[in-house]
């Protein structure tokens, strides 16, 4: 099989690793929303992009053990913000991007993990009342979620907002994610 260049967006590093980064299948490909591991040893630049920053992988992707898609990501010089000296363009903005994808950001399909017997239960609760099932529970609780955090004013800022939800897992005897 051939190889192909794929056309995926940076989302952020994948955890400590410096050599990894979790990207995203890129509109209007056939994984399009698919999540995938690249490897870019020796690319460590990819890890500084910011959210939405365009990077191509070699494809198709291979299956991890774990059922995740990883592919390694295409040589510099292929890498559409990539400098001779090896540092990223910084004329990116996330507004730039969501006018050039504005069908992409209005849906797109996302998978998770749920944690903890009461979360299971209660998601499965609510999908099996929701016509749409699990698409139209996840829906549902990810707005009511963003509607309650826009009251508190947690939105704005990302990291707030994580440290907002996690803490309030953490005082409930929720389990978090990690």
């Amino acid at each position: 099989m051939a190889k192909e260049k794929i056309v995926c967006f940076y989302k952020r590093p994948a955890g400590q690793r410096s050599d990894l980064v979790i990207l995203e299948v890129k509109a209007p490909h056939e994984l399009a929303g698919e999540t995938v591991i690249c490897n870019c040893f020796n690319q460590e630049w990819i890890t500084n992009l910011t959210y939405g920053t365009e990077v191509l992988v070699w494809g198709p992707p291979k299956q991890g053990r774990e059922g995740d898609l990883l592919a390694d990501a295409c040589a510099d010089i292929l890498q559409p913000h990539f400098t001779s000296v090896g540092t990223t363009i910084d004329a990116i903005t996330i507004k730039k991007l969501e006018t050039e994808n504005t069908k992409y950001f209005e849906e797109r399909r996302v998978s998770t993990k749920l944690k903890g017997r009461a979360n299971i239960n209660t998601f499965l609760a609510l999908a099996s009342k929701c016509p749409g099932g699990h698409q139209e529970a996840g829906h549902l609780l990810i707005g009511y979620a963003r509607l309650v955090l826009d009251e508190l004013h947690y939105t704005a800022d990302a990291t707030v907002m994580y440290q907002h939800m996690r803490n309030k897992l953490v005082e409930a005897g929720q389990p978090t994610y990690s």
